[in-house]
């Protein structure tokens, strides 16, 4: 398998996830720390943690430079917050890569689960295909969001044919058989139906 990127570039990277904190509620800290305003990374805070953000131009890149990067940013996090504050304790290093990874790396397996000094968010080429996936991977960070729509008095079957149409599944057959289901009636003889009608 190759390195190259299927999608994003570095610069999307950077400022996709860059624009995923900033709307979750953190604050970019800016001109205090060098090593942390380059084209390739940054640093957020809010009011519980610190985020850096690293994005690197291929896995082999984040893989060999990672150790780096975290001890820069454990440096920073242990001279400029105190002690008592809890965010001294809940920092995060955010690795990001366009590059594919590897094909069977235990390495970035292995760095996934490593929690040892600060906790990691990793993700490759593989994992960022689609215009959500930097949120996708950068959720854990987020703060819970309220529904967007109120259900009211609707129940889970009376909005199943929407969400199911969003994934271009006919709402005529989800709404026959979410009909046939209330009415305890057959759902296959109910499908059946419903497609000869058509």
């Amino acid at each position: 398998m190759t390195d190259s990127s299927l999608g994003y570039t570095s610069t999307d990277l950077i400022a996709a996830a860059s624009q995923v904190l900033l709307e979750g509620g953190y604050r970019q800290i800016n001109g205090q720390f060098s090593e942390w305003g380059t084209p390739t990374s940054r640093l957020f805070e809010d009011e519980y943690s610190i985020v850096g953000i690293a994005i690197f131009e291929t896995c082999r890149e984040l893989l060999q430079t990672w150790p780096d990067v975290q001890a820069i940013l454990v440096d920073v996090i242990s001279r400029h917050v105190g002690n008592q504050e809890s965010k001294s304790w809940d920092g995060y290093l955010v690795l990001l890569t366009p590059g594919l990874a590897p094909s069977q790396s235990e390495a970035l397996e292995t760095l996934r689960y490593d929690t040892t000094r600060l906790r990691k968010l990793i993700a490759t080429g593989d994992d960022l295909k689609l215009p959500t996936d930097v949120e996708r991977v950068l959720q854990p960070l987020l703060p819970l969001r309220p529904e967007r729509s109120i259900l009211g008095q609707e129940s889970a079957l009376d909005l199943l044919p929407n969400l199911l149409a969003a994934q271009e599944i006919p709402e005529e057959v989800t709404r026959a058989l979410v009909d046939a289901f209330r009415q305890q009636l057959p759902l296959l003889e109910r499908l059946h139906e419903q497609r000869g009608e058509e």
